[in-house]
Protein backbone atom coordinates (compact mmCIF):
# COMPACT_ATOMS: atom_id res chain seq x y z
CA UNK A 1 0.00 0.00 0.00
CA UNK A 2 2.86 2.32 0.81
CA UNK A 3 4.50 1.61 -2.53
CA UNK A 4 1.28 2.46 -4.38
CA UNK A 5 0.94 5.69 -2.43
CA UNK A 6 4.58 6.63 -3.11
CA UNK A 7 4.09 5.95 -6.84
CA UNK A 8 0.97 8.10 -6.99
CA UNK A 9 2.76 10.90 -5.20
CA UNK A 10 5.60 10.86 -7.73
CA UNK A 11 3.17 10.97 -10.63
CA UNK A 12 1.27 13.85 -9.03
CA UNK A 13 4.50 15.82 -8.54
CA UNK A 14 5.57 15.15 -12.14
CA UNK A 15 2.15 16.27 -13.37
CA UNK A 16 2.40 19.51 -11.36
CA UNK A 17 5.85 20.29 -12.78
CA UNK A 18 4.62 19.66 -16.32
CA UNK A 19 1.59 21.85 -15.71
CA UNK A 20 3.86 24.65 -14.35
CA UNK A 21 6.17 24.36 -17.36
CA UNK A 22 3.25 24.46 -19.80
CA UNK A 23 1.71 27.41 -17.98
CA UNK A 24 5.03 29.28 -18.03
CA UNK A 25 5.45 28.66 -21.78
CA UNK A 26 1.88 29.75 -22.50
CA UNK A 27 2.30 32.90 -20.42
CA UNK A 28 5.59 33.70 -22.16
CA UNK A 29 3.90 33.12 -25.48
CA UNK A 30 1.08 35.45 -24.53
CA UNK A 31 3.50 38.16 -23.43
CA UNK A 32 5.55 37.82 -26.59
CA UNK A 33 2.37 37.90 -28.68
CA UNK A 34 1.14 41.08 -27.01
CA UNK A 35 4.54 42.74 -27.43
CA UNK A 36 4.69 41.67 -31.06
CA UNK A 37 1.20 43.00 -31.75
CA UNK A 38 2.06 46.34 -30.18
CA UNK A 39 5.31 46.56 -32.14
CA UNK A 40 3.46 45.57 -35.33
CA UNK A 41 0.81 48.22 -34.77
CA UNK A 42 3.44 50.94 -34.13
CA UNK A 43 5.48 49.90 -37.13
CA UNK A 44 2.43 49.76 -39.42
CA UNK A 45 1.34 53.22 -38.24
CA UNK A 46 4.83 54.64 -38.83
CA UNK A 47 5.07 53.04 -42.27
CA UNK A 48 1.67 54.41 -43.24
CA UNK A 49 2.72 57.91 -42.15
CA UNK A 50 6.00 57.55 -44.02
CA UNK A 51 4.13 56.39 -47.12
CA UNK A 52 1.80 59.37 -46.97
CA UNK A 53 4.68 61.80 -46.38
CA UNK A 54 6.62 60.45 -49.33
CA UNK A 55 3.56 60.72 -51.58
CA UNK A 56 3.13 64.38 -50.60
CA UNK A 57 6.81 65.19 -50.93
CA UNK A 58 7.56 63.47 -54.20
CA UNK A 59 4.98 64.86 -56.61
CA UNK A 60 7.32 66.28 -59.25
CA UNK A 61 8.51 64.44 -62.33
CA UNK A 62 12.24 64.68 -61.71
CA UNK A 63 11.81 62.91 -58.32
CA UNK A 64 9.58 60.16 -59.63
CA UNK A 65 12.36 57.58 -59.87
CA UNK A 66 13.58 58.22 -56.33
CA UNK A 67 9.98 58.11 -55.10
CA UNK A 68 9.42 54.70 -56.62
CA UNK A 69 12.58 53.34 -55.03
CA UNK A 70 11.67 54.64 -51.58
CA UNK A 71 8.08 53.41 -51.87
CA UNK A 72 9.31 50.01 -52.99
CA UNK A 73 11.67 49.83 -50.02
CA UNK A 74 8.88 50.80 -47.62
CA UNK A 75 6.57 48.17 -49.10
CA UNK A 76 9.35 45.57 -48.86
CA UNK A 77 9.92 46.36 -45.21
CA UNK A 78 6.18 46.14 -44.53
CA UNK A 79 5.87 42.78 -46.29
CA UNK A 80 8.95 41.54 -44.50
CA UNK A 81 7.53 42.49 -41.15
CA UNK A 82 4.29 40.66 -41.94
CA UNK A 83 6.23 37.55 -42.88
CA UNK A 84 8.21 37.73 -39.66
CA UNK A 85 4.96 37.99 -37.70
CA UNK A 86 3.53 35.01 -39.58
CA UNK A 87 6.63 32.94 -38.85
CA UNK A 88 6.42 33.94 -35.20
CA UNK A 89 2.89 32.70 -34.73
CA UNK A 90 3.34 29.46 -36.65
CA UNK A 91 6.84 28.35 -35.88
CA UNK A 92 8.61 27.89 -32.58
CA UNK A 93 10.71 31.00 -31.81
CA UNK A 94 14.41 30.75 -32.55
CA UNK A 95 16.76 33.74 -32.63
CA UNK A 96 19.13 32.21 -35.17
CA UNK A 97 16.25 31.31 -37.48
CA UNK A 98 14.84 34.81 -37.10
CA UNK A 99 18.03 36.49 -38.30
CA UNK A 100 18.37 33.91 -41.07
CA UNK A 101 14.87 34.77 -42.27
CA UNK A 102 15.73 38.47 -42.29
CA UNK A 103 18.89 37.83 -44.28
CA UNK A 104 17.01 35.67 -46.79
CA UNK A 105 14.31 38.29 -47.21
CA UNK A 106 16.93 41.02 -47.71
CA UNK A 107 18.86 38.96 -50.25
CA UNK A 108 15.87 37.89 -52.32
CA UNK A 109 13.66 40.96 -52.31
CA UNK A 110 16.01 43.94 -52.05
CA UNK A 111 18.14 45.05 -55.00
CA UNK A 112 21.75 46.18 -54.64
CA UNK A 113 20.83 49.75 -55.51
CA UNK A 114 18.22 49.85 -52.77
CA UNK A 115 20.69 48.42 -50.28
CA UNK A 116 23.26 51.07 -51.21
CA UNK A 117 20.67 53.83 -50.83
CA UNK A 118 19.66 52.48 -47.44
CA UNK A 119 23.19 52.10 -46.08
CA UNK A 120 24.21 55.52 -47.42
CA UNK A 121 21.24 57.14 -45.72
CA UNK A 122 22.06 55.41 -42.44
CA UNK A 123 25.72 56.51 -42.65
CA UNK A 124 24.86 60.12 -43.52
CA UNK A 125 22.24 60.30 -40.79
CA UNK A 126 24.68 58.89 -38.24
CA UNK A 127 27.38 61.42 -39.16
CA UNK A 128 24.95 64.35 -39.10
CA UNK A 129 23.47 63.25 -35.79
CA UNK A 130 26.92 62.84 -34.23
CA UNK A 131 28.02 66.28 -35.47
CA UNK A 132 24.88 67.94 -34.11
CA UNK A 133 25.25 66.14 -30.80
CA UNK A 134 28.87 67.23 -30.38
CA UNK A 135 28.52 70.84 -31.51
CA UNK A 136 25.02 71.64 -30.35
CA UNK A 137 24.99 74.16 -27.54
CA UNK A 138 21.72 74.54 -25.74
CA UNK A 139 20.88 78.17 -25.10
CA UNK A 140 20.57 79.02 -21.44
CA UNK A 141 17.98 81.54 -20.33
CA UNK A 142 20.08 82.22 -17.22
CA UNK A 143 23.38 83.09 -18.92
CA UNK A 144 25.76 84.62 -16.41
CA UNK A 145 27.73 87.60 -17.67
CA UNK A 146 30.95 89.00 -16.25
CA UNK A 147 33.08 92.13 -16.53
CA UNK A 148 36.23 92.24 -18.62
CA UNK A 149 38.65 94.85 -19.96
CA UNK A 150 39.20 94.45 -23.69
CA UNK A 151 40.77 96.22 -26.65
CA UNK A 152 38.30 96.67 -29.53
CA UNK A 153 40.70 97.88 -32.24
CA UNK A 154 44.43 98.17 -32.88
CA UNK A 155 44.67 101.98 -32.94
CA UNK A 156 45.96 102.58 -29.42
CA UNK A 157 44.65 102.68 -25.88
CA UNK A 158 41.60 104.72 -26.94
CA UNK A 159 39.97 101.47 -28.02
CA UNK A 160 40.12 99.89 -24.53
CA UNK A 161 36.82 99.61 -22.66
CA UNK A 162 35.32 97.74 -19.75
CA UNK A 163 32.66 95.29 -20.96
CA UNK A 164 30.04 94.07 -18.49
CA UNK A 165 28.26 91.49 -20.67
CA UNK A 166 31.06 89.02 -21.45
CA UNK A 167 29.94 85.40 -21.45
CA UNK A 168 31.00 83.45 -18.38
CA UNK A 169 33.81 80.99 -19.33
CA UNK A 170 33.28 77.28 -18.67
CA UNK A 171 35.69 74.40 -18.19
CA UNK A 172 36.15 72.34 -21.35
CA UNK A 173 39.37 70.38 -20.71
CA UNK A 174 40.16 68.00 -17.90
CA UNK A 175 43.16 70.03 -16.66
CA UNK A 176 41.45 73.43 -16.73
CA UNK A 177 40.90 75.68 -13.74
CA UNK A 178 38.15 78.29 -13.40
CA UNK A 179 39.65 81.20 -11.47
CA UNK A 180 37.86 84.16 -9.96
CA UNK A 181 40.24 87.05 -10.57
CA UNK A 182 40.73 89.34 -7.59
CA UNK A 183 43.47 91.57 -9.06
CA UNK A 184 45.52 91.81 -12.26
CA UNK A 185 48.53 93.92 -13.13
CA UNK A 186 48.74 96.19 -16.15
CA UNK A 187 52.02 96.07 -18.08
CA UNK A 188 53.71 97.91 -20.92
CA UNK A 189 53.07 94.96 -23.22
CA UNK A 190 49.32 95.55 -22.75
CA UNK A 191 49.68 99.05 -24.19
CA UNK A 192 51.51 97.54 -27.16
CA UNK A 193 48.77 94.93 -27.64
CA UNK A 194 46.37 97.86 -28.09
CA UNK A 195 48.42 98.80 -31.16
CA UNK A 196 48.42 95.29 -32.66
CA UNK A 197 51.39 93.70 -30.91
CA UNK A 198 51.50 89.88 -31.42
CA UNK A 199 48.24 89.83 -33.41
CA UNK A 200 49.58 87.29 -35.92
CA UNK A 201 50.63 84.86 -33.19
CA UNK A 202 47.27 85.44 -31.50
CA UNK A 203 45.51 84.37 -34.67
CA UNK A 204 47.68 81.29 -35.14
CA UNK A 205 48.04 79.99 -31.60
CA UNK A 206 44.54 80.55 -30.22
CA UNK A 207 41.16 79.08 -31.07
CA UNK A 208 37.61 80.38 -31.31
CA UNK A 209 36.87 83.96 -30.29
CA UNK A 210 40.36 84.41 -28.86
CA UNK A 211 41.81 84.71 -32.37
CA UNK A 212 40.38 88.11 -33.20
CA UNK A 213 39.21 91.32 -31.61
CA UNK A 214 38.18 92.16 -28.96
CA UNK A 215 41.31 91.16 -27.02
CA UNK A 216 41.18 90.83 -23.25
CA UNK A 217 44.11 92.67 -21.66
CA UNK A 218 46.22 91.58 -18.68
CA UNK A 219 49.23 89.29 -18.57
CA UNK A 220 48.98 88.08 -14.98
CA UNK A 221 46.63 87.97 -12.03
CA UNK A 222 45.91 86.61 -8.57
CA UNK A 223 42.64 84.95 -7.62
CA UNK A 224 40.73 82.01 -6.17
CA UNK A 225 39.95 78.68 -7.85
CA UNK A 226 36.17 78.20 -8.01
CA UNK A 227 35.98 75.09 -10.22
CA UNK A 228 38.35 72.42 -11.55
CA UNK A 229 38.44 69.89 -14.38
CA UNK A 230 38.24 66.16 -13.78
CA UNK A 231 41.97 65.66 -14.41
CA UNK A 232 43.27 68.35 -12.04
CA UNK A 233 45.45 66.81 -9.31
CA UNK A 234 47.52 69.65 -7.82
CA UNK A 235 44.79 72.15 -6.92
CA UNK A 236 41.40 72.20 -5.30
CA UNK A 237 38.46 74.59 -5.13
CA UNK A 238 39.26 77.47 -2.80
CA UNK A 239 43.01 77.57 -3.43
CA UNK A 240 44.46 81.06 -3.82
CA UNK A 241 46.78 81.20 -6.85
CA UNK A 242 48.60 83.52 -9.23
CA UNK A 243 49.68 83.06 -12.84
CA UNK A 244 51.09 84.68 -15.98
CA UNK A 245 50.18 84.29 -19.66
CA UNK A 246 52.10 85.31 -22.83
CA UNK A 247 51.21 88.28 -25.02
CA UNK A 248 49.40 86.19 -27.64
CA UNK A 249 47.12 84.39 -25.16
CA UNK A 250 43.77 85.56 -23.87
CA UNK A 251 44.26 88.08 -21.07
CA UNK A 252 43.55 87.94 -17.36
CA UNK A 253 41.59 91.17 -16.85
CA UNK A 254 38.20 89.56 -16.40
CA UNK A 255 36.20 88.53 -13.36
CA UNK A 256 36.62 84.86 -14.30
CA UNK A 257 39.19 83.14 -16.53
CA UNK A 258 40.03 79.59 -17.63
CA UNK A 259 43.69 78.43 -17.55
CA UNK A 260 45.47 75.04 -17.47
CA UNK A 261 46.79 73.97 -14.09
CA UNK A 262 50.31 73.78 -15.55
CA UNK A 263 50.44 77.61 -15.68
CA UNK A 264 49.32 78.23 -12.11
CA UNK A 265 51.08 78.37 -8.72
CA UNK A 266 49.89 79.12 -5.21
CA UNK A 267 50.22 82.80 -4.39
CA UNK A 268 52.22 84.25 -1.46
CA UNK A 269 50.34 84.28 1.84
CA UNK A 270 52.33 87.18 3.27
CA UNK A 271 50.69 89.80 1.01
CA UNK A 272 47.25 90.62 -0.38
CA UNK A 273 45.84 89.88 -3.84
CA UNK A 274 46.93 93.25 -5.28
CA UNK A 275 50.54 92.73 -4.24
CA UNK A 276 50.50 89.11 -5.43
CA UNK A 277 49.24 90.20 -8.85
CA UNK A 278 52.32 92.43 -9.31
CA UNK A 279 54.71 89.47 -9.29
CA UNK A 280 53.94 86.77 -11.92
CA UNK A 281 54.63 88.36 -15.32
CA UNK A 282 57.35 90.83 -14.33
CA UNK A 283 58.88 88.42 -11.84
CA UNK A 284 59.21 85.64 -14.41
CA UNK A 285 60.77 88.00 -16.97
CA UNK A 286 63.22 89.30 -14.36
CA UNK A 287 64.16 85.80 -13.19
CA UNK A 288 64.65 84.59 -16.77
CA UNK A 289 66.76 87.65 -17.62
CA UNK A 290 69.07 86.85 -14.73
CA UNK A 291 69.50 83.07 -14.81
CA UNK A 292 69.08 82.37 -18.54
CA UNK A 293 70.29 85.45 -20.38
CA UNK A 294 73.07 86.92 -18.23
CA UNK A 295 76.23 85.91 -16.44
CA UNK A 296 74.37 86.22 -13.15
CA UNK A 297 73.10 82.93 -11.78
CA UNK A 298 71.08 82.12 -8.70
CA UNK A 299 73.33 82.61 -5.71
CA UNK A 300 76.54 83.50 -7.63
CA UNK A 301 76.23 87.28 -7.95
CA UNK A 302 78.65 87.94 -5.12
CA UNK A 303 81.35 90.40 -6.15
CA UNK A 304 79.67 91.22 -9.51
CA UNK A 305 78.70 94.73 -10.54
CA UNK A 306 75.26 95.11 -12.13
CA UNK A 307 73.75 98.17 -13.82
CA UNK A 308 69.96 98.40 -14.18
CA UNK A 309 68.70 101.15 -16.50
CA UNK A 310 65.10 101.73 -15.39
CA UNK A 311 65.35 100.40 -11.86
CA UNK A 312 61.94 101.82 -10.88
CA UNK A 313 60.01 99.79 -13.48
CA UNK A 314 58.19 96.66 -12.28
CA UNK A 315 60.92 94.41 -13.69
CA UNK A 316 63.65 96.75 -12.45
CA UNK A 317 62.35 96.63 -8.89
CA UNK A 318 62.48 92.82 -8.88
CA UNK A 319 65.89 92.68 -10.59
CA UNK A 320 67.37 95.05 -8.01
CA UNK A 321 66.21 92.88 -5.12
CA UNK A 322 67.28 89.56 -6.66
CA UNK A 323 70.78 90.74 -7.55
CA UNK A 324 71.22 92.25 -4.08
CA UNK A 325 69.85 89.10 -2.45
CA UNK A 326 72.40 87.01 -4.36
CA UNK A 327 75.29 89.22 -3.25
CA UNK A 328 75.79 91.62 -6.20
CA UNK A 329 76.55 95.34 -6.30
CA UNK A 330 73.62 97.19 -7.84
CA UNK A 331 73.63 100.55 -9.62
CA UNK A 332 70.26 101.77 -10.92
CA UNK A 333 69.43 104.56 -13.36
CA UNK A 334 65.97 106.02 -12.85
CA UNK A 335 64.03 109.28 -12.63
CA UNK A 336 63.70 111.87 -9.95
CA UNK A 337 61.62 110.92 -6.95
CA UNK A 338 62.51 107.23 -7.08
CA UNK A 339 65.72 107.28 -5.05
CA UNK A 340 64.11 106.52 -1.63
CA UNK A 341 62.28 103.50 -3.03
CA UNK A 342 65.37 102.16 -4.82
CA UNK A 343 67.49 102.55 -1.70
CA UNK A 344 64.84 100.68 0.28
CA UNK A 345 64.96 97.85 -2.26
CA UNK A 346 68.73 97.51 -1.83
CA UNK A 347 70.31 99.60 -4.60
CA UNK A 348 73.88 100.61 -3.72
CA UNK A 349 73.88 103.66 -5.99
CA UNK A 350 71.10 105.55 -7.78
CA UNK A 351 71.79 107.69 -10.85
CA UNK A 352 69.00 110.18 -11.54
CA UNK A 353 68.12 110.84 -15.20
CA UNK A 354 68.16 114.51 -16.34
CA UNK A 355 70.05 115.63 -13.23
CA UNK A 356 73.50 114.59 -14.42
CA UNK A 357 75.12 113.42 -17.62
CA UNK A 358 74.75 109.64 -17.53
CA UNK A 359 77.75 108.97 -19.78
CA UNK A 360 80.08 111.09 -17.71
CA UNK A 361 78.77 109.52 -14.52
CA UNK A 362 79.35 106.01 -15.86
CA UNK A 363 82.90 106.91 -16.89
CA UNK A 364 83.72 107.66 -13.26
CA UNK A 365 83.08 104.08 -12.17
CA UNK A 366 84.26 100.60 -13.03
CA UNK A 367 82.61 98.63 -15.81
CA UNK A 368 79.83 96.14 -15.16
CA UNK A 369 79.47 92.37 -15.37
CA UNK A 370 75.86 92.69 -16.45
CA UNK A 371 73.66 95.52 -17.72
CA UNK A 372 69.86 95.27 -17.81
CA UNK A 373 67.73 97.69 -19.81
CA UNK A 374 64.14 97.78 -18.51
CA UNK A 375 63.07 101.39 -19.17
CA UNK A 376 60.18 102.13 -21.54
CA UNK A 377 61.83 105.27 -22.92
CA UNK A 378 64.27 104.97 -25.82
CA UNK A 379 68.00 105.10 -25.16
CA UNK A 380 71.00 104.27 -27.31
CA UNK A 381 72.07 100.76 -26.38
CA UNK A 382 75.60 101.13 -27.78
CA UNK A 383 76.33 103.78 -25.15
CA UNK A 384 75.52 101.38 -22.33
CA UNK A 385 77.42 98.50 -23.92
CA UNK A 386 80.62 100.54 -23.81
CA UNK A 387 80.59 100.17 -20.03
CA UNK A 388 80.30 96.39 -20.13
CA UNK A 389 83.19 94.07 -19.26
CA UNK A 390 84.53 91.88 -22.11
CA UNK A 391 82.69 88.78 -20.91
CA UNK A 392 79.72 90.64 -19.51
CA UNK A 393 76.11 90.37 -20.65
CA UNK A 394 73.65 92.98 -21.92
CA UNK A 395 69.95 92.08 -21.54
CA UNK A 396 66.90 94.08 -22.60
CA UNK A 397 63.55 93.17 -21.04
CA UNK A 398 61.32 95.50 -23.09
CA UNK A 399 58.91 93.72 -25.49
CA UNK A 400 60.81 92.75 -28.61
CA UNK A 401 59.73 93.98 -32.02
CA UNK A 402 57.83 91.23 -33.87
CA UNK A 403 58.41 91.17 -37.62
CA UNK A 404 55.33 89.02 -38.07
CA UNK A 405 53.10 91.98 -37.14
CA UNK A 406 54.25 93.93 -40.22
CA UNK A 407 54.12 91.15 -42.83
CA UNK A 408 51.89 91.46 -45.90
CA UNK A 409 49.42 88.89 -47.19
CA UNK A 410 51.89 86.71 -49.12
CA UNK A 411 54.71 86.79 -46.58
CA UNK A 412 52.18 86.45 -43.78
CA UNK A 413 50.71 83.33 -45.38
CA UNK A 414 54.16 81.77 -45.74
CA UNK A 415 54.96 82.65 -42.13
CA UNK A 416 51.65 81.15 -40.95
CA UNK A 417 52.41 77.93 -42.82
CA UNK A 418 55.83 77.66 -41.17
CA UNK A 419 54.32 78.25 -37.73
CA UNK A 420 51.66 75.57 -38.26
CA UNK A 421 54.29 73.05 -39.39
CA UNK A 422 56.37 73.82 -36.31
CA UNK A 423 53.28 73.47 -34.12
CA UNK A 424 52.58 70.06 -35.65
CA UNK A 425 56.15 68.89 -35.04
CA UNK A 426 56.04 70.14 -31.45
CA UNK A 427 52.72 68.40 -30.88
CA UNK A 428 54.14 65.12 -32.20
CA UNK A 429 57.05 65.33 -29.77
CA UNK A 430 54.89 66.39 -26.82
CA UNK A 431 56.02 70.01 -26.49
CA UNK A 432 53.76 72.57 -24.85
CA UNK A 433 52.34 75.24 -27.18
CA UNK A 434 52.51 77.67 -24.27
CA UNK A 435 56.29 77.95 -24.82
CA UNK A 436 56.06 80.36 -27.79
CA UNK A 437 57.94 83.67 -27.52
CA UNK A 438 57.89 85.02 -23.96
CA UNK A 439 55.71 82.06 -22.96
CA UNK A 440 58.95 80.11 -22.50
CA UNK A 441 59.99 82.62 -19.83
CA UNK A 442 56.75 82.29 -17.83
CA UNK A 443 57.84 79.23 -15.91
CA UNK A 444 55.80 77.91 -12.99
CA UNK A 445 59.07 77.06 -11.22
CA UNK A 446 59.91 80.77 -11.25
CA UNK A 447 56.50 81.55 -9.74
CA UNK A 448 57.10 79.10 -6.90
CA UNK A 449 60.56 80.58 -6.24
CA UNK A 450 59.13 84.11 -6.16
CA UNK A 451 56.40 82.96 -3.79
CA UNK A 452 58.92 81.41 -1.41
CA UNK A 453 61.09 84.55 -1.39
CA UNK A 454 58.06 86.76 -0.76
CA UNK A 455 56.78 84.62 2.10
CA UNK A 456 60.32 84.64 3.57
CA UNK A 457 60.27 88.47 3.41
CA UNK A 458 63.32 88.46 1.12
CA UNK A 459 61.40 89.97 -1.80
CA UNK A 460 59.15 93.02 -1.52
CA UNK A 461 56.27 93.79 -3.86
CA UNK A 462 56.04 97.34 -5.20
CA UNK A 463 52.52 98.54 -6.09
CA UNK A 464 52.23 102.15 -7.24
CA UNK A 465 48.52 102.58 -8.05
CA UNK A 466 45.36 100.45 -7.79
CA UNK A 467 42.46 101.22 -10.14
CA UNK A 468 38.93 99.94 -10.59
CA UNK A 469 38.03 98.44 -13.99
CA UNK A 470 36.07 101.50 -15.14
CA UNK A 471 39.25 103.61 -14.71
CA UNK A 472 41.19 101.55 -17.25
CA UNK A 473 42.11 104.56 -19.41
CA UNK A 474 43.73 106.35 -16.46
CA UNK A 475 45.51 103.14 -15.52
CA UNK A 476 46.97 102.75 -19.03
CA UNK A 477 48.20 106.33 -19.02
CA UNK A 478 49.83 105.73 -15.64
CA UNK A 479 51.65 102.68 -17.00
CA UNK A 480 53.11 104.85 -19.76
CA UNK A 481 54.13 107.54 -17.27
CA UNK A 482 57.96 107.45 -16.98
CA UNK A 483 57.72 108.63 -13.36
CA UNK A 484 55.63 105.67 -12.19
CA UNK A 485 57.23 103.31 -9.68
CA UNK A 486 56.49 99.60 -9.60
CA UNK A 487 53.26 97.99 -10.76
CA UNK A 488 49.84 99.31 -11.74
CA UNK A 489 46.99 97.09 -10.55
CA UNK A 490 43.37 96.60 -11.63
CA UNK A 491 41.25 95.12 -8.86
CA UNK A 492 38.00 93.17 -9.37
CA UNK A 493 37.16 92.79 -5.69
Amino acid sequence: MDEVWFHLSNQLETLQKSQYTITKKIWGKVQASVAAQQAQQSCMTWLAQLHQFILQLCDEQYTQHAKNIVLHMAASVQRGWQEVQFQYYNVQWNTVDFYRQLRTMWTNKTSRREAIYCLTGIAIGTVIGYYIGVHWKSSSHHMHHIKAIACHHYYGIEGVLMIDDVEMPTIKKSNDLLIQVKAASLNVVDTKICSGYSRIYRRLLNSGKQKELPVTLGRDCAGIIVDIGQGVINFDIGDEVFLAVPSWASGTMAEYIIVPETQVARRPKSCNFEASASLPYNGCLAWDALVNRSVIKEGNAKGKRVLIYGGSTPIGCILTQLVKLWGGYVVTICRIGTEPVMKALGADKVIIINEIDIEKELELHDKYDAIFYTDNQSFQEHILKRYLLPHGSYVSTIPEQLRSDSLGFICGSIFAGCVRIKLLVQYMFGFNMHQWKEGAKLNVAYLRALCELTDAYQLQTVVDRVYAPYNIERALLHVLDPNSIGSTIITFQ
